[in-house]
C-alpha cells in the first residue's frame, strides 16, 4: 500500500463548544490529506486539470469511538484502495499521540468532466491507481437511499463562501448544514457514533437547497436493555439515528443524502 501520514494540532476555531471538533472540520482534514496523497502519487488536481476534470467525493463513511480535542495533536493515515470503472476508493484512520484509535473512514470518488458534468472511466485515464488494498470499514460500502417520509426544516441558499478550488460547494459544506439543521431542530444528546454522506449532484453560488429530516424512534443499543428494566430507564443507552435529505426545487433534484449515528 502508498500510504501517506499526516499530524495536525486541533485549533480552537475547529471546536464547538464542548471543546471536540466540529464534523465538518475533520471531514476538510481527511479531504486535504487525500488531495496532497493524490498529487504526490501523480493523479492529483494537477494531473487531471490537463485533462479539464476534477475528483469529486461521492461516498464516505466515518466512524468515530471519538472525536479529536482542541489542541490535541491527531494523526491521519491514508491510502487508496482499489478502484473499478466508475469509482476509486480511499481509507482513513485517525490516532491520538498514544496511538488509540479516534475514528476510520471508508470513501468513494469519481473523476468528472469539467464539461460536460458527467462521470469519466477510470479505466480509461491511464491514472496510476491501485488495484486493491486495505479497507478500514467492515462489509462492503453502500449509497444512502432516500427514506418515504421526510419533513423540510431548512432552506440553504448557496453563499459564495462555500464554493471551493472546482468552483462548486465543498463536500464538507453538505455536512456542515445539515449539522446546523439537526442542531435547531432537535436536541442532539450524546457522542457522534458515525455519519455517512451520499453526494449525488453538484450545487453552485447562488443554488437554492430545501434541507429534509427523518428522525426514526431510537433504537436500543444491542446488549444494553436488562429484562424489566423501562424505556425510560435505558433513555441514556438508546441509539438514535438521524436521516437527511437535500433537495433543489428548482430542478427537482436529490443532490445529497446524509445518515447520522449517536
Amino acid at each position: 500500500m502508498q500510504i501517506r501520514e499526516d499530524i495536525f494540532t486541533v485549533k480552537t476555531y475547529e471546536c464547538q463548544a464542548d471543546g471536540s471538533m466540529k464534523l465538518y472540520v475533520l471531514m476538510q482534514h481527511l479531504q486535504e490529506a487525500a488531495a496532497v496523497h493524490a498529487e504526490q502519487l501523480g493523479f492529483g488536481y494537477d494531473r487531471l486539470n490537463q485533462i479539464n476534470s476534477c475528483w469529486v467525493l461521492s461516498n464516505l463513511r466515518i466512524e468515530i469511538d471519538r472525536l479529536p480535542r482542541w489542541n490535541e495533536k491527531v494523526t491521519i493515515t491514508t491510502w487508496p484502495s482499489g478502484h473499478n470503472r466508475v469509482v476509486a476508493t480511499r481509507e482513513f484512520l485517525g490516532k491520538d499521540p498514544d496511538g488509540c484509535e479516534l475514528f476510520k473512514a471508508g470513501s468513494e470518488w469519481m473523476v468528472l468532466d469539467r464539461e460536460k458534468n458527467r462521470p469519466k472511466n477510470l479505466l480509461r485515464l491511464g491514472l496510476p491507481l491501485p488495484e486493491s488494498g486495505q479497507k478500514t470499514i467492515a462489509g462492503k460500502l453502500t449509497r444512502l437511499e432516500p427514506h418515504s417520509s421526510y419533513s423540510q426544516v431548512e432552506h440553504v441558499h448557496v453563499p459564495y463562501s462555500s464554493i471551493d478550488l472546482n468552483g462548486h460547494a465543498n463536500n464538507t459544506e453538505y455536512v456542515r448544514w445539515a449539522m446546523d439543521a439537526l442542531r435547531r431542530t432537535f436536541q442532539l444528546k450524546g457522542s457522534i457514533h458515525f455519519a455517512q454522506a451520499t453526494y449525488l449532484a453538484e450545487v453552485f453560488e447562488g443554488d437554492q437547497i430545501d434541507l429534509l429530516l427523518s428522525c426514526p424512534p431510537p433504537r436500543f443499543l444491542p446488549g444494553r436493555c436488562k429484562a424489566g428494566e423501562s424505556a425510560d430507564a435505558e433513555a441514556g443507552d438508546k441509539a438514535e439515528h438521524f436521516y437527511i435529505l437535500g433537495k433543489r426545487p428548482s430542478r427537482q433534484d436529490n443532490v445529497y443524502l446524509m445518515e447520522l449515528g449517536c
